[in-house]
């Protein structure tokens, strides 16, 4: 999540609208659900894996670990797809107790195109995530007329995530220095103790920050200064 957020704020798309940014990803999405073709998949991906490279100047090495650690979910997914379980024998199946697994080639083909419609938004979704800050969205948001609450609610949502995992790598490492997680039955203990303990420093944040926004006259909107967006007719002249 660190990492996503800092090469947010420094590729080469950083000071880019962001309305032109969300609209391509959106496009690719577009494409990529409602033609369901395997090669239009493939040239989503590689379009969009060819912008967030080469046109945003991302590290390629970095991009395509956060694609195959997302591909990894999607393959888990798929794969109830392609294998049917019956209770009933079928041509070409596998007994497996009472019940019987069967592959066929109709399946895997409806799998691997799911996949690769699925792999294919991933990737549109990850060039807007990768190049565009969250600021930026929400301030996008907000100029399409998207509820208020909505977008503080993703605001402060987004905030929380990293104050949390900061928490957490914090109470690891002290259950670490005790040897908590020296044995099954000790892990389990120290996974408890982190749980609870993140719960009431969750709590615990979120009573802060409402006090420190009350003390500021808060009136229930969480308001920044847009910055200024570069358009690609300036960035050509």
């Amino acid at each position: 999540m660190r990492q996503i957020d800092a090469y947010a704020y420094s590729n080469r798309l950083y000071r880019l609208h962001p309305a032109y940014k969300a609209g391509c990803s959106l496009l690719a999405l577009v494409l990529c659900l409602a033609i369901s073709r395997p090669l239009a998949s493939l040239l989503t991906l590689a379009l969009m894996l060819g912008l967030t490279v080469f046109w945003a100047g991302l590290p390629w090495r970095f991009v395509l670990k956060v694609l195959l650690a997302e591909g990894s979910f999607l393959l888990a997914g798929v794969i109830g797809v392609a294998i049917s379980i019956s209770t009933s024998p079928m041509p070409g199946s596998v007994a497996l107790g009472p019940f019987w697994m069967y592959i066929g080639a109709e399946s895997v083909w409806q799998a691997v195109n799911l996949f690769l419609r699925a792999l294919g938004s991933v990737a549109a979704m990850n060039f807007l995530a990768l190049t565009t800050p969250m600021l930026d969205l929400m301030e996008l948001l907000r100029r399409l007329r998207v509820p208020g609450v909505l977008i503080e609610v993703m605001g402060l949502t987004y905030r929380f995530i990293f104050v949390l995992l900061d928490s957490l790598e914090r109470m690891t490492l002290a259950q670490e220095t005790r040897l908590g997680f020296g044995n099954g039955r000790s892990s389990l203990r120290s996974a408890a103790l982190i749980g609870t303990n993140l719960f009431i420093e969750a709590f615990r944040r979120s009573r802060a920050l409402e006090t420190a926004l009350q003390s500021r006259a808060w009136d229930g909107a969480l308001r920044v200064l847009p910055q200024e967006y570069e358009h690609p007719y300036q960035r050509c002249d």
